[in-house]
């Protein structure tokens, strides 16, 4: 059988609508995913229409009514990953969100119309402070979903945030750090537009990230990634797209 090409992979699945790009989403959504999420502008559709390979077991634990399973959406942005999940059958009540700027909750609210029914809490919160409300999440959460989050970085302040969801995260084997991320296929740090110096991972350096984070919080860490080299002209060369999931051992 040939390779596909990233079109066809995206047209294989049952949820691809075969409508132009600019009529699946529209030019404010897409400078969203441009400027906010620093994704480049070829990427951001085929990072809309993707499920990341965790998600069937982590949507079966939250389902799972015989265990109380916890996930939280950092970086939630509009919450349209929370809502997935619960569209998907997952109780919103088992969910948190949460993000730096909280005007995105109420975007949210109004943009799927659900604010009386949707039962997660929205945190407006800073990873990297321990007196806000994510203190109260400590120890309690068994999934971390942290999608074009860590990418916004340096190496060091990566290294401070993943020792933080490290204690929002259950003590315990099987919690798990998972999401996606724009990386490079050569490791390095980038300047970038608004946000300063960022650390651009690929699959050796980000299992080297968690390896340094595991030493220096005393912990093991099964780390599976996949780097995904996006193809087309970047301002940027060698783009790839990092998937992860990083298991407590």
């Amino acid at each position: 059988m040939g390779s596909l090409s990233k079109g066809d992979e995206l047209k294989r699945n049952g949820w691809y609508h075969d409508l132009p790009d600019s009529e699946l989403i529209n030019e404010t959504v897409q400078e969203l995913f441009e400027k906010y999420s620093q994704i480049e502008r070829e990427n951001v559709l085929p990072h809309i229409l993707s499920i990341h390979p965790s998600y069937p077991q982590v949507l079966a634990a939250l389902k799972d009514s015989a265990h109380p399973f916890m996930l939280l959406d950092l970086g939630c942005c509009f919450g349209q990953d929370i809502r997935k999940l619960v569209y998907d059958g997952a109780p919103s009540e088992k969910l948190v969100a949460c993000d730096l700027n909280s005007k995105f909750f109420d975007m949210g609210y109004e943009l799927f119309r659900d604010r009386e029914r949707l039962k997660t809490p929205m945190l407006a919160g800073d990873i990297f402070r321990d007196d806000g409300p994510l203190a109260e999440m400590q120890g309690k959460l068994d999934f971390v979903h942290a999608s074009l989050f860590l990418h916004l970085f340096t190496w060091e302040k990566q290294v401070e945030a993943s020792k933080q969801i490290i204690k929002l995260l259950k003590p315990q084997p099987g919690s798990i750090v998972l999401g996606r991320q724009t990386g490079n296929m050569l490791a390095q740090e980038r300047r970038m537009p608004s946000l300063g110096n960022a650390w651009r991972h690929n699959e050796k350096s980000f299992r080297k990230m968690w390896e340094q984070v595991g030493v220096e919080t005393e912990t093991r860490w099964d780390i599976w990634v996949k780097a995904d080299e996006m193809e087309g002209k970047h301002e940027e060369a060698r783009v790839c797209f990092l998937t992860f999931e990083v298991r407590r051992e």
